[in-house]
This record gives structure tokens, C-alpha cells and sequence, in this order.
């Protein structure tokens, strides 16, 4: 009896934390696109989807960022993508994979520059690594 109380105990347990974690099965996701332009340039337009959420088309001012969270499917298909403009330059790429996330990085800065987009798993300009040139 004893044991079956406290596998009982176990199982509640762990249901609420999946509960209070928003994402019940499946791991929570914060992504940002951040512009990091310079100040006296054009603004950062941007246009970020999956296959069922639009977020819609944004304009980031230097310093401003664009963030939304989700949660991964079920079955681990999810994706998103972005479009960035920025003057006479753009760049599409996938921001989010699942795959990515096996890795258990559930934090994605996507960091506008003037020589190319950027990455990095933490708030930190240090740890930015180089993934796209801008296409012209």
C-alpha cells in the first residue's frame, strides 16, 4: 500500500510540473530576434511563422527585439522560420528546429548585426556566433 502511495505521489508530482510549465509532454521554447544594427540606420523588418502560427510582420528599432514563446508538438515536427530585412539586404533561414532542441537549449537569441545574423542560447553578446551573411 505504501508503495503504490507514493508512486501515486510520484505521478501527481510530476503532472503539475508539466501543468505549471504551460507545455504538458513537451518542453517550453523562448525565441528572439534582437537588432543590433546601428543606430542610425534603417529599422529591422522582420516576418517570423510555422506551419500553424503566423506572428506577423514587425519593425525593431536599434535595440529592440521580438520574442514569443511556444511549445513543442507532440510529436517533435515543429518549425519556424523568419524573413529579415534590413535596407537593401535580407536573409530567411529556420530559427527553430526540433531537432535543435534535443539539445535541451530552450533559449534562442537571433541577433541582427551589419555584417550577418547571429546566434546565441544566452543573453550574451560574448557568446553570439556568426550563422548567415546578409544577401543582397
Amino acid at each position: 500500500m505504501t508503495k503504490v502511495f507514493l508512486l501515486f505521489l510520484f505521478i501527481l508530482v510530476n503532472i503539475q510540473t508539466f501543468v505549471w510549465s504551460d507545455c504538458l509532454f513537451t518542453w517550453k521554447y523562448d525565441l528572439y530576434v534582437v537588432n543590433y544594427l546601428p543606430s542610425n540606420s534603417a529599422p529591422l523588418k522582420l516576418h517570423c511563422a510555422s506551419k500553424n502560427d503566423d506572428l506577423g510582420y514587425h519593425t525593431l528599432a536599434n535595440g529592440e527585439d521580438f520574442h514569443w514563446s511556444f511549445c513543442e508538438n507532440f510529436f517533435p515536427n515543429t518549425l519556424f522560420f523568419c524573413h529579415l530585412w534590413w535596407g537593401s539586404k535580407q536573409k530567411s533561414f529556420v530559427v527553430f528546429k526540433s531537432k535543435w532542441g534535443a539539445q535541451h537549449l530552450h533559449l534562442y537569441y537571433w541577433v541582427a548585426k551589419s555584417d550577418g545574423i547571429y546566434l546565441s542560447n544566452i543573453n550574451s553578446t560574448e557568446s553570439l556566433v556568426k550563422k548567415y551573411d546578409w544577401e543582397v
